[in-house]
Parts: structure tokens; sequence; C-alpha cells
């Protein structure tokens, strides 16, 4: 990074609170339910830029080779998993780069390959919309992560360069798209990420706990 920041751009899941261990979690509870397994491999790849169109009821059905009431199997897991989520604090650090970015004036914006309802609601709900000045998601763009989009649409919101900002991370899919956006990557990996190959982040962190926000700007200060 060649100037001085003005602004960090979060990820929501599993950067803010770890909604994706759950998500895996409860699903496979699903699957187990019925008899068969769902492949952790084939699940982590739709991490950081959602599901699409991949069929989970019907990958279920497949495996277990019989057809399935799928709103009771939906139902049941949403409910399972929202559960879970609620239980689920803000993530280590979180409160405090948020904190250190309104005392520094920096601008703060989440860039989320989720629904707006989704992210917007569990915002509000944790108390910490009022600190965010820019919110994109999946039904701004048309294209989520690993295309950057996402990531230029929260920046033109905020009114601030790529070359001047920070995105804070914890997939692989979503440091492609902020590199591709040209932004510094911080990449802080969750229990269904920690084995995705992050090498290209600018910088990967067990924790943003692990490192004060003051520290975190002069390395992306000083970087070329």
């Amino acid at each position: 990074m060649t100037a001085e920041t003005q602004a960090i751009v979060f990820d929501f899941d599993g950067v803010i609170i770890d909604t994706e261990t759950p998500d895996f979690v409860t699903w496979r509870q699903e699957f187990r339910a019925h008899g068969v397994e769902l492949d952790r491999g084939l699940w982590s790849g739709f991490i950081g830029g959602g599901i699409g169109s991949f069929d989970i009821c019907g990958h279920l059905e497949d495996l277990a080779g019989r057809a399935l009431d799928r709103d009771e199997v939906r139902a049941r897991r949403r409910r399972n998993y929202l559960e879970q989520v609620h239980a689920n604090p803000i993530l280590p650090g979180v409160l405090d780069y948020l904190a250190g970015a309104r005392e520094m004036g920096l601008k703060v914006g989440v860039a989320s390959s989720s629904s707006r309802e989704w992210v917007q609601g569990h915002l509000e709900r944790l108390g910490l919309d009022a600190g965010v000045e820019s919110v994109r998601t999946r039904d701004d763009v048309s294209a989520v992560k690993p295309d950057p989009e996402l990531y230029l649409a929260c920046l033109e919101a905020l009114g601030v360069s790529a070359d001047r900002a920070i995105a804070i991370e914890d997939s692989a899919k979503g440091m492609t798209a902020a590199l591709a956006a040209g932004m510094f990557c911080v990449v802080v990996p969750n229990p269904m990420t920690e084995a995705m190959d992050t090498s290209r982040a600018h910088l990967k962190l067990r924790s943003l706990a692990d490192m004060p926000l003051t520290t975190l700007l002069g390395i992306a200060g000083g970087t070329a």
C-alpha cells in the first residue's frame, strides 16, 4: 500500500461472527440423521462465495438413496443453524478494530456474498450497524466473491480508492476478491477456512486480537 489508509472493509460471515462453522455443522448433523456424510471438502468449495446453484437437499437425497421432505429438512436445519449463530459472540478483536477505526477517523464498510437481510439484520442485532458506513451484499452486485465487484462497490460508496483501504477476510475466495480489487488483504481464518490456501494475502492472523489496529496500519502503510 502506497498511501495512508482511509478505510477498513470487513467480510461478514466468519470475520465478524462465525456463521460458517454452524452452517456446516448443522447440515452435517442433518446428513448424519439420514445415515450419510456431508463431505467437508465439497462444502469448503462454497465458502466465501455463497452456495449458488448447489442443490444440497438433492445431494442429500442422492446419498441417502430416497426422496425426502425437503421443506421439513430445510426448516429443521435452519432452526438449528440460527440457534447456533445467535449463540456465537462477536469474534475477538472486531470491537477493538471498530472502536479504533472510529477514533482514527477511518471509514468502515462490510462486503459480503450473503444477502442484505442477513448481514444488515445481524449487524443491527449485534449493535454494530451504527459503526458501519457502507454495506454491500450479493443483492447489490451481479457477481459475488471471488469477483472483486463487492469490494469495488463498497469502496465506491465509501469514496475511498483501493490503495487506501484494508480488507479483512477469512477465505480464499474473499482474499482473491480483495486482491483483485487492489486492496491490502488481511486473512483471519476460522475453523472452516484454516486449511484454505490464503498464502497470497498480505498478512495472516490467527485473530484480530493478535494485532492492534495501529500496528496493522503501520504494516499496510509500509507495503509498496
